[in-house]
Parts: structure tokens; C-alpha cells; sequence
């Protein structure tokens, strides 16, 4: 039986691994270029420096760096990069994400899969890694703005859209005329309410143990994925792993 690929998705603070965020924004770029996509509005280094930004890769065992996504913690000081890019063309957006803040928001964004590795289900493991990782960082909602195309991977970990912005959450030809950007809102990353059973308990595995191994089937063929998803450990983190627990016993028991 031939062995499975393998892939390791690493999780870390921005500011702590410079060499991998300059990898992530290089590849990013390639990746938006090759769509003919330049104006986006989370192309940049800023999120390289910032403390409250959260960054997952995908590493494969001889192709390097196939893919990433980034959380980014909403505070009055450092706007969600969704503000910027929806305010122009519904200035509710500002009301909205301020409705969410209190409660410990953050943004999903920057999700990127190497073309060198299509196919394979890398956005499928970013996305419900993110998720994952959302309640360690502070994350208690989640907001992000997607394409139509990528849309069917927050919504199955239980992001819905915002229909109280944009024509009901759609904004049609955005950031190019053949895309239509979506906005999402993950209203409760802790219970994940409209996440299906099985991804409920795959995320909850993760956070539960984010260090380990398992075979996963994301796309066409079986990948070995590593899973370093542990944040740097603190109060927080043992807190969040606490009501994890509690949750998912709720759950199980409901």
C-alpha cells in the first residue's frame, strides 16, 4: 500500500516566525496574480507585525509551503481588514463588525492554496484549523469575506452570511467583475451551532489535542496530516480547553 503524503499545518503568532510570514505573503501574492487579482485589501505586510494576528501554513514534506490563512483579533486600535474593503461599498459594515467586538471577534482571511498542489483539500484543512484555533486566541466569533467560490468551506464549520450588509451579504463583482465576495459570520465558535455533527467533533478534537496525527481525506487522495496547532501556553488557553470540554459533554449528552 502506497504511503500517504504528508502535510504539516503549523500554527503560530504573527511576530513569531517572520521567515514563515515572508514565505506566506510571497506565495499569497503568486497565487492572487495568477487570478489577475492586485487590489486586495490583505495584500500587504502589516499583518506580519501585528501581535493579534494568528497564522496557519500548510507545509508539505518536499513542496514546502502549499497553502495558508490567517486570524486577525478585532480591537478599537487595529481595524479587521473586512472594514476596510466593505466600507467603501456599504458603510454599514463599520455598525455591524462593532456589534461583534465586545464579544471577542476576529477575521479569517488571507486563505491561499498553492496551484503547484491543487486538488488536494488544503483550503478544507485551513479552514477547519482556523476555526479550531479560534477560541485559544480569544476568538469567540469570526467574521470573513470569501469568494463564491471558497464559500462552502466556512460553512461547513459553521459560518453563516451576513445579510444585514451588501445586497444580503453578496457583493457581486468584487474585487474583480467575475467574483462575487461573500460576508460570513461565525456567531458562536465555541458551540459551532450551525456546523454539522462531524466537523462539531473533528474541531473539537483539535482543540481538545492540537498536537497530533491523523489521515485525513480532504480532497482526492489520503494526506497524513501533522497537526502543531498548540499556541504559546498560558492561562487563556487552559481556560478555553476547560469549556471546550464542558461544550462538547453538553452536546454529547443533549
Amino acid at each position: 500500500m502506497e504511503s500517504s503524503e504528508r502535510i504539516t499545518l503549523k500554527a503560530f503568532r504573527a511576530p513569531d516566525e517572520p521567515e514563515l510570514c515572508t514565505e506566506f505573503l510571497l506565495e499569497h501574492r503568486k497565487v492572487l496574480e495568477d487570478f489577475g487579482i492586485t487590489n486586495v485589501t490583505t495584500n500587504n505586510d502589516v499583518w506580519m507585525h501585528d501581535p493579534d494576528c494568528y497564522v496557519i501554513v500548510a507545509q508539505h514534506e518536499t513542496l514546502g509551503m502549499v497553502g495558508g490563512i490567517r486570524l486577525k483579533l478585532d480591537h478599537p486600535d487595529s481595524p479587521l481588514p473586512m472594514a476596510e474593503a466593505i466600507r467603501k461599498l456599504d458603510p454599514k459594515v463599520d455598525e455591524a463588525l462593532a456589534e461583534l467586538q465586545p464579544h471577542g471577534n476576529g477575521e479569517v482571511c488571507g486563505l491561499w492554496n498553492a496551484h503547484r498542489y491543487n486538488g488536494k483539500g488544503i483550503p478544507v484543512l485551513l479552514s477547519q484549523a482556523v476555526t479550531a484555533l479560534a477560541v485559544s486566541a480569544g476568538a469567540r466569533k469570526m467574521v470573513c469575506f470569501v469568494a463564491h467560490y471558497t464559500q462552502k468551506h466556512p460553512a461547513r464549520n459553521g459560518f453563516v452570511v451576513m445579510d444585514t450588509i451588501g445586497d444580503h451579504g453578496f457583493f457581486p463583482n468584487y474585487p474583480i467583475p467575475r467574483i462575487i465576495a461573500i460576508a460570513m459570520v461565525n456567531p458562536d465558535t465555541m458551540l459551532l451551532e450551525h456546523a454539522n455533527a462531524a466537523q462539531r467533533q473533528l474541531i473539537y478534537s483539535l482543540r481538545l489535542r492540537p498536537e497530533q496525527v491523523r489521515i485525513e481525506t480532504p480532497g482526492s487522495t489520503p494526506l497524513e496530516i501533522t497537526y502543531r496547532m498548540r499556541l504559546n501556553s498560558n492561562v487563556h488557553d487552559l481556560y478555553a480547553y476547560q469549556q471546550i470540554e464542558v461544550e462538547r459533554l453538553k452536546v454529547a449528552s443533549a
